[in-house]
């Protein structure tokens, strides 16, 4: 079923407004940013396979918040692709509405890497991105889509 989500990137840029930090499930699509080389099993869009998404940590991560940070809004999204994407699956992403560098984003960090930074497993990585860069691709996009519908 189709779904009504902002994108990543759009969530920072037009809500949030600051650098936010976000989880994704999918251990394929972590590959893909890490920049690991992943087997394809559905040609170019391997890094989008929804089957390969951890629904089971992504319902785990969202008990655990509800049950230590009820105070904390997490908000589905859609992860940040390539340019050329007008369509891809929902992957299960959750943004984390938390200040960067407060004792709940380290506690989140902490539970999800290890002590250099890297994620502990690649089916729950937490990301940050910057404002910034979120309102750069979010400008890319938008201009991509708009020349899509003059055609």
């Amino acid at each position: 079923m189709a779904q009504i989500l902002a994108t990543i990137e759009e969530y920072i840029s037009q809500v949030r407004k600051k650098d936010t930090i976000f989880i994704s499930f999918n251990e394929p699509y972590a590959k893909a940013r890490l920049g690991i080389r992943i087997e394809e099993e559905n040609g170019f869009m391997g890094f989008l396979d929804k089957k390969k998404t951890n629904w089971e940590k992504r319902d785990e991560f969202i008990q655990w918040m509800k049950e230590n940070y009820p105070h904390i809004a997490i908000v589905d999204v859609f992860d940040n692709v390539p340019l050329g994407y007008l369509e891809w699956p929902f992957l299960g992403t959750i943004a984390i509405d938390v200040e960067i560098d407060s004792l709940e984003y380290h506690v989140i960090n902490n539970r999800y890497e290890d002590e250099n930074g890297e994620p502990k497993c690649l089916d729950a990585v937490v990301w940050i991105m910057s404002y910034d860069v979120a309102k750069e691709l979010h400008a890319k996009k938008e201009a991509m889509w708009a020349a899509e519908l003059e055609d």
